[in-house]
């Protein structure tokens, strides 16, 4: 038989037609299942790559974080008393100045105030010199010797105190000659003198400028303001929780830190506490006192802090950072290059940080703290230093 003949054939045509496309489809589906086993090939090889830290547990002193501004323990506005003119002025009194304790600031006129404390205390003379008389006597000899005695110390400028009274006779003379109401007026009438100078209380500076030599004070008026400062406090509000876990010790420590400088810092003591809760931060209020001897300008009041506070002294804990915790609370770990799960229990928190009490977690254990999208427990990760081939992109 002819070829061309039988390639004219209209059934040669249609089973060649039929047989190429099985031939095709059966090369199609050998493709598709190669691909399929090479990509699960491939699956099976991806491994995630992880951070770790080991689990250690130890004692740890807590420290309670919190903010404030410095102020000065003194801060103190020197009010005046009495009026007149000013006579003397330190340095007039200039914003910045240092004055030491008991250094005279400011002086007014006291020319009349001196005056009537020497009629006062002429007046308690002629009481005494009229009463002496009435006390010659044998029987009251030793009562005539002591305020004979008495006279004598009293001057124009001195005023001792009166002799003791133990008679009830002798009493009654002495008030007869109205000896106690001029003594006492003498006394005032010193007071009032004594308030014509005004003295710093403290080592400190001034806060504002103040009176000047001519002008004229009246009673109540603030002649100068002045402030302390090396001897400090920070008012810090802590939350009820954060109040549980400061050191029942002594007196705790704090660190004070300027938020601007870190590198800096003060040792404070937890003075006092106060014993109310604020309506509107439902915080209490500790105080914190610190001394800056020398006068670091970080530590100027008014400069804002980070507080570091002594807590409690907690006993085998370890300290992981806040986002290795997934809720739960777990932490997942490596385990022979598998992830693994174990639930923990946080007793406080510090910070970004948490505490966790020991546990199921050995110590040593390596825990992940990679951030890991769908874990997967006992899928297999490796740290990053371990293998090139791991999958970085599905975390």
């Amino acid at each position: 038989m002819n070829t061309s003949s039988i390639y004219n054939k209209r059934w040669f045509r249609v089973g060649s037609a039929i047989s190429i496309l099985v031939i095709g489809i059966a090369a199609m589906v050998i493709l598709a299942a190669t691909k399929e086993e090479t990509n699960k090939k491939e699956a099976t090889q991806r491994i995630r790559q992880v951070t770790t830290t080991p689990m250690l547990y130890a004692d740890h002193t807590m420290q309670i974080h919190g903010n404030g501004s410095i102020e000065s323990q003194q801060l103190l506005d020197l009010v005046c008393f009495v009026s007149g003119e000013v006579v003397y002025s330190r340095d007039d009194l200039k914003s910045g100045l240092f004055v030491k304790q008991g250094a005279i600031l400011l002086k007014i006129d006291d020319r009349e105030a001196q005056n009537r404390t020497l009629q006062a205390r002429s007046s308690l003379i002629n009481a005494i010199v009229s009463l002496i008389p009435e006390l010659r006597g044998n029987a009251q000899n030793e009562t005539y010797e002591k305020w004979n005695n008495y006279l004598e110390q009293l001057s124009m400028n001195n005023t001792p105190d009166l002799p003791l009274i133990a008679d009830a006779q002798e009493r009654i003379r002495v008030s007869m000659h109205n000896i106690f109401n001029q003594h006492a007026t003498v006394r005032n009438t010193e007071i009032t003198l004594d308030r014509h100078i005004i003295r710093a209380p403290f080592d400190g500076y001034l806060v504002n400028d103040g009176a000047i030599a001519g002008t004229w004070i009246s009673p109540g008026h603030v002649a100068v303001s002045l402030i302390n400062p090396f001897k400090l406090e920070i008012a810090v509000p802590l939350a009820l929780s954060e109040l549980e876990l400061l050191s029942d010790d002594g007196l705790p420590t704090a660190i004070v830190t300027p938020s601007e400088d870190p590198n800096k810092h003060l040792i404070g003591i937890l003075r006092r506490q106060n014993a109310h809760i604020d309506k509107r931060s439902q915080t209490v209020t500790i105080h914190i006192e610190l001394s800056n001897p020398d006068l670091d300008p970080a530590f100027l009041p008014g400069n804002y802090m980070d507080i570091y506070i002594q807590g409690n002294r907690l006993q085998d804990v370890a300290v992981l950072p806040r986002d290795v915790i997934a809720p739960g609370p777990y932490i997942y770990t490596m385990e022979d290059s598998l992830l693994a799960r174990y639930a923990v229990e946080i007793v406080a928190s510090e910070g970004d940080s948490l505490l966790i009490a020991r546990g199921d977690v050995a110590p040593g254990a390596l825990v992940v703290t990679t951030l890991l999208q769908s874990p997967i427990i006992g899928m297999r990760i490796v740290p990053f230093d371990e293998e090139s081939t791991a999958d970085t992109t599905s975390f």
